[in-house]
């Protein structure tokens, strides 16, 4: 999250997505610091250290109204001061109205301590998933459930909900590569036969977008992936918009994901090393 607080309140703005602070993010090839010694001189590849540079496709939402950008750094404020003791951010979430000269619709902007405030974010999740009554349309690189997302997922597989996911399986130019791809293909060896899973493919980017929308009106844009990481160690924030008029407008945004993208084949091949390490619990959760 970023937030800006201009003397002129119309120049304010927060933008809220899953972007990092890296090069890669916003440039195609490492930028010369040479004249900056001081400065971090990315180049290495593969993620192979932490010097690696990859290009990332990532997702932000913006908002200029200032009434809202004020309450979402307020919000915000609460992170960064947290108490001392128990690094508690309260309340885990807050509504955000819009001006009554906006369509309406129900806005909820959400901060996770997950070691700390008893892994609230994946309480919300689980229940925005057990709310699904027939589509879920997910964009995310990082397919490692915790047990009870897993859970969610199952019961809205059983109750008929189509879940649709654009991901990136192969994962190489992240740091870690090879064994979060390893992590993905046990996800799509467990649900390629139920889930429709297509894998992000536009040419030299790593898919780094968070978005997941269910039943033509709730959309959650975020930092959050869907791994243990998210939901057990890290801390994220996102928006989820209860709106049917935004969702449309989201709608196309998820289309392009999917035109560039291919279906993932069911068959994966998965090193025994790699099996032998994830079906150790505590292995899991650490990723």
């Amino acid at each position: 999250m970023l937030a800006t607080l201009a003397e002129d309140p119309a120049r304010s703005r927060v933008i809220i997505g899953g972007r990092n602070i890296h090069d890669g993010f916003l440039f195609h090839r490492p930028i010369d610091l040479s004249r900056y010694p001081n400065l971090e001189q990315y180049g290495k590849t593969d993620g192979l250290s932490l010097n690696y540079y990859s290009n990332w496709s990532d997702f932000d939402i913006e908002f200029a109204d200032p009434a809202t950008v004020e309450t979402l750094a307020a919000h915000l404020s609460t992170l960064w001061l947290r108490d001392a003791d128990t690094n508690i951010a309260r309340p885990f979430s807050i509504p955000v109205r819009s001006d009554s000269r906006r369509p309406p619709g129900t806005v909820r902007h959400f901060i996770s301590v997950p070691y700390e405030d008893n892994h609230a974010l994946e309480t919300y999740f689980v229940e925005l998933i057990d709310t699904a009554r027939h589509h879920i349309e997910i964009v995310n690189p990082y397919l490692n459930l915790t047990p009870k997302l897993s859970l969610a997922i199952e019961r809205a597989l059983a109750r008929g909900v189509r879940i649709d996911i654009v991901g990136r399986i192969d994962l190489k130019g992240d740091i870690g590569g090879k064994l979060l791809t390893a992590l993905n293909k046990l996800f799509v060896e467990r649900y390629g036969d139920r889930i429709n899973i297509r894998e992000f493919k536009a040419p030299d980017v790593v898919l780094h977008s968070k978005i997941m929308m269910i039943d033509e009106r709730l959309v959650t844009i975020s930092s959050v992936n869907l791994n243990n990481r998210s939901f057990f160690h890290d801390l994220e924030n996102g928006m989820t918009v209860l709106d049917p008029a935004f969702y449309a407008r989201m709608q196309p945004v998820y289309d392009d994901y999917v035109a560039h993208s291919n279906p993932v084949s069911t068959k994966v091949t998965i090193p025994w090393a790699y099996r032998w390490l994830f079906s150790k619990g505590w292995v899991k959760e650490a990723f």
